[in-house]
């Protein structure tokens, strides 16, 4: 599973949630939401990623990591709108969880929303640093397809992408167009 430890804290958001019937209770919720997107960055984010000669964010500013990690998991031209989607999301959604947090007025659907936009975050970055880790090409360098999957050809070593339609996988002779 990607991000164990942020998806435990989501649940316990769920679970806390669940149990709300007062708007500090909702607010417990923001909170809870905050730190899911903070064990987050702390999983994705690497000194790597910061750009030579300036200083990296802090270590719980989910806003300039998620900029960094976008950067780097969405790069290129052909990534333009995921990477700006990851950005936008992620600063929209700390915006979110932090208002919560301190919403005097709070409500249930204020804390499913919260929950729910959180969930999505983190399946968002999930999946788009799954795909950077895991190095799946765009298009098959043999056939032009964008059908792949992970695939090992004995088990216990590591998963390499394949292509579905030709059996191409990462690694064979590069036939990149």
């Amino acid at each position: 599973m990607t991000l164990p430890a942020a998806w435990r804290r989501w649940e316990q958001a769920g679970q806390a949630l669940d149990k709300a019937e007062e708007p500090e209770a909702f607010q417990s919720v923001g909170m809870l939401c905050r730190e899911c997107l903070i064990a987050m960055v702390r999983a994705l984010a690497l000194p790597e990623m910061v750009p030579a000669n300036t200083y990296g964010p802090k270590e719980a500013d989910v806003v300039g990591w998620c900029a960094l990690i976008a950067d780097r998991v969405a790069h290129g031209s052909s990534a333009s709108r995921v990477r700006g989607y990851l950005k936008a999301v992620s600063k929209a959604g700390w915006e979110l969880v932090n208002w919560l947090t301190h919403a005097h007025g709070a409500t249930r659907a204020d804390g499913l929303f919260a929950h729910e936009l959180t969930q999505h975050i983190l399946a968002m970055f999930g999946t788009a640093m799954l795909r950077h880790r895991q190095g799946i090409p765009d298009c098959c360098g043999a056939c032009g397809s964008y059908q792949f999957e992970l695939w090992a050809d004995q088990p216990g070593i590591p998963l390499k992408p394949r292509c579905r339609s030709c059996g191409w996988m990462k690694g064979d002779a590069d036939l990149s167009r």
